[in-house]
């Protein structure tokens, strides 16, 4: 997978790859301190459920701002 290879080369041993539904994220709440998704949100047919969701594996204090073209 792309995404391995790259995270193989940065060197970084700090991150984890999930495959999953934005939707749904597969982590539990308050868990951790970034989320990139990359244009993905846009890609949702439920983009209201992802705004609404999308949040709650953030740790507490860690910004969920988002930025979202309906």
């Amino acid at each position: 997978m792309l995404a391995e290879e790259n995270k193989r080369k940065s060197g970084l041993t700090n991150v984890e790859l999930l495959k999953g539904e934005i939707e749904n994220i597969p982590l539990p709440d308050n868990t951790v301190d970034v989320i990139v998704s990359n244009c993905v949100i846009n890609l949702s047919g439920d983009k209201d459920r992802v705004l609404h969701n999308g949040g709650d594996p953030l740790a507490e204090g860690f910004d969920d701002s988002t930025e979202i073209s309906k």
